[in-house]
């Protein structure tokens, strides 16, 4: 069985949906930021040296921690 893919295995210039988000600390904050099921969802860039991730949904650019990014499980787009 293949493992599911998160946030931060993406390479900067691709996307995908999110599919689901793990229940942890911050998932309030996730959601208010826009970031729900179904939602497009592309990496910008990485930090050089790990610790944030750019991120961009609807046009919008924001940035996060790698353990946020953890928790935002994807799927490809077909």
């Amino acid at each position: 069985m293949v493992s599911p893919k998160t946030l931060n295995s993406l390479n900067p210039g691709q996307s995908a949906f999110v599919s689901v988000l793990n229940e942890n600390n911050f998932t309030c904050k996730l959601m208010n930021l826009g970031i729900m099921p179904k939602t497009k969802v592309t990496m910008v860039r990485k930090a050089p040296f790990g610790g944030a991730f750019y991120i961009k949904i609807d046009n919008i650019q924001m940035a996060m921690r790698e353990s946020e990014a953890s928790s935002i499980y994807i799927q490809d787009i077909a």
